[in-house]
């Protein structure tokens, strides 16, 4: 392990972040910038491990090629002593494996597992497959007030027309609970193995348990490799059943009984999800304020000078308007027309008459005396 305030290649160490069978991720200080990033480290007890080490930078060379905005980025790599070393983009959040399955919507579980799926997709036109696709390798960060997925751990990746020896000496690499059965029997892998795993992710994320758990690697094993995929909507209130043969197609033994895509995968789960029995609305992409979780927040860097000198750059002035502006036709009052007054009905008919009547009754007389006369 590498101590907190120590500089590591130029990095300087600020918290530990995460440990696993190869190695640390550590929050650091970029030596330049004023950024954070995640540097990962290669354990010193693997370094002459001549396998692990090209697996390692394989890591670093195949991210560094892939651009999407759902798979974690790759800055840099290196030697520093006896220890290899990966910059990666830092995620100030959590990994999908800490979300509550028992509160967790599934229109959320499946906007996760359909940006992983994208990222999946991207990968695998690019020739790349992630082999290790669970719930741990999904990081959630939040971004202008809306959760963003990535995908991260490339480490057991590898090219898909790669004909090499790495992970191929007999070794199991991938998660057990996730594992596609052509990983078990050492088959030929393809883009479908990845889409295996996801369907299990989701499956995890919708239920709290892999499709196959068991405390028995053997059970486990026999489940990938001859157990019917079980059922989801049984295991969770408010699943349609049409989601089952979804998933069933999903988790076929044969990668050739598969979806074509992991997107088309995830396409075909939320039409099952908007079927008529659940209610369910149009699926959205949800925010992470509407289901609080637990981010770790980091304090904001401050710009550095070339000696590492910190600063604060001066304010930038406020541009005044040099004239008043003219209200815009929506902010003015609005004008609102006095109607003319309102006309009588029968009453006023009826007086007109009346006034008429008078007038030839006036005119009769007249006429009655001038004849009289």
């Amino acid at each position: 392990m590498v101590s907190d305030g120590t500089v590591f290649a130029g990095y300087t160490i600020d918290r530990q972040l995460g440990r696993g069978g190869m190695g640390s991720v550590y929050l650091a200080r970029h030596p330049r910038l004023p950024r954070w990033t995640a540097l990962k480290l290669l354990n010193r007890e693997l370094f002459s491990d001549t396998e692990i080490r090209a697996r390692f930078e394989r890591e670093a060379d195949l991210v560094a090629q892939l651009d999407h905005p759902n798979i974690v980025t790759v800055f840099d790599r290196g030697v520093e002593g006896d220890q290899l070393w990966i910059s990666m983009q830092y995620i100030d959040g959590i990994d999908a494996s800490s979300l509550n399955p028992h509160t967790l919507p599934p229109d959320r579980a499946l906007q996760i597992i359909g940006e992983t799926a994208a990222a999946l997709d991207y990968a695998h036109r690019a020739g790349v497959l992630h082999r290790d696709v669970k719930p741990a390798n999904i990081l959630l960060a939040r971004s202008d007030s809306q959760e963003r997925v990535y995908l991260t751990d490339f480490g057991i990746a590898r090219l898909r027309d790669d004909s090499g020896h790495l992970t191929e000496t007999g070794s199991f690499t991938a998660t057990l609970a996730f594992a596609a059965p052509e990983q078990l029997t050492g088959a030929a892998l393809d883009h479908r193995t990845d889409q295996y795993s996801l369907a299990c992710t989701l499956y995890t994320l919708l239920t709290g348990s892999a499709p196959f758990e068991s405390a028995s690697p053997a059970a486990v094993i026999t489940g990938h490799l001859q157990a019917p995929p079980p059922p989801v909507s049984p295991r969770r209130a408010g699943l349609p059943p049409i989601l089952d043969a979804v998933m069933a197609r999903a988790l076929a033994k044969r990668p050739a009984d598969r979806f074509n895509s992991c997107e088309e995968f995830v396409e075909a789960a939320k039409r099952a999800l908007r079927t008529p029995t659940t209610g369910a609305r149009p699926i959205a992409r949800p925010t992470s304020g509407s289901h609080p979780q637990p981010f770790v927040g980091v304090p904001p860097m401050r710009p550095v000078s070339a000696a590492g000198t910190p600063y604060s750059p001066a304010p930038m002035p406020v541009p005044q308007p040099q004239y008043a502006a003219q209200p815009q036709y929506w902010q003015q009052p609005a004008r609102i027309p006095v109607p003319p007054p309102r006309r009588g009905g029968w009453g006023a008919a009826l007086g007109t008459y009346l006034l008429l009547l008078v007038v030839v009754a006036g005119v009769a007389a007249v006429l009655a005396l001038l004849i009289g006369a």
